[in-house]
């Protein structure tokens, strides 16, 4: 079914049922106090991200980066890239004539980076990245989460990585990152993904922002203190029948709600 510019809803009636109960009785993940965002694209990555230690750039012109590749195994694993920072911490980009360093290195690679459409639009600009970088965002923690996935792949980061464009992140001052990591992982996250957007071939679903906003959590505030122990020791040890038992109870799911949720049932 499909109402007004709602998209079009292919998955089973049964798990439908059950988004729709989700959206009557809970909030949304950003109303609950979570952000969701993507990592920084930058219109040229073969000149902005390199080798960390290798960044010829004053030491606040780098940070270190993560991307999918730095998560395959469940849990970050830093291949030591870095991406250049060409923005000040007020948002706009900095006087190059005070970081000679930095200019040097964009100078060497101007070709690759004015060619890009972005600098086009606005040559004076020319060496800014497509998305702004926030210093900040590094050294929160987050769980990051890779676009293309047959389920959903949620890491806890708190290294003070940076995320790539081809990751998509979840940052709170509310929830607790490592509870909410095993109500993802329980199947919350594969549930509301798979029922809004589209399948691609072999079954694989994209995990975009637009879908990630529309899971449903409880407010933190109305996690039972033994619950919130049960999340965040189910996700630390990567217990996946503890996920699903805490979230069962959570959500107050009936068993017919559980097989729906694709859960052990238990």
């Amino acid at each position: 079914m499909a109402a007004g510019a709602e998209p079009w809803i292919l998955e089973s009636f049964d798990q439908l049922a059950l988004v729709r109960r989700f959206e009557r009785d809970f909030p949304s993940i950003e109303d609950a106090g979570c952000k969701v965002g993507i990592g920084v694209a930058t219109g040229a990555d073969q000149a902005f991200i390199g080798p960390f230690d290798a960044l010829d750039v004053e030491s606040d012109r780098k940070l270190p980066l993560v991307m999918t590749r730095d998560i395959i195994n469940g849990s970050v694993s830093w291949r030591g890239l870095g991406v250049v920072n060409p923005f000040a911490d007020d948002g706009r980009l900095v006087d190059l004539d005070l970081y000679p360093r930095l200019r040097a290195y964009l100078e060497a690679r101007r070709d690759q980076i004015a060619g890009r459409h972005v600098a086009q639009k606005a040559p004076v600009n020319w060496y800014r990245t497509i998305d702004r970088i926030y210093p900040a965002l590094a050294k929160k923690p987050k769980l990051l989460i890779p676009d293309i996935k047959g389920e959903a792949h949620i890491v806890f980061e708190d290294q003070s990585l940076y995320p790539h464009h081809n990751l998509y992140y979840i940052t709170s001052d509310t929830w607790n990152l490592r509870a909410l990591q095993a109500v993802l992982l329980s199947g919350i996250a594969r549930l509301f993904v798979a029922v809004y957007s589209t399948k691609m071939r072999g079954g694989y679903l994209r995990f975009q922002a637009q879908y990630l906003r529309r899971i449903r959590v409880p407010a933190w505030s109305d996690v039972p203190t033994h619950l919130r122990e049960q999340l965040i020791a189910a996700a630390t040890h990567q217990d996946a029948t503890a996920c699903n038992a805490a979230v069962f109870e959570l959500y107050g799911l009936t068993p017919d709600e559980r097989s729906a949720l694709g859960g052990n049932g238990a």
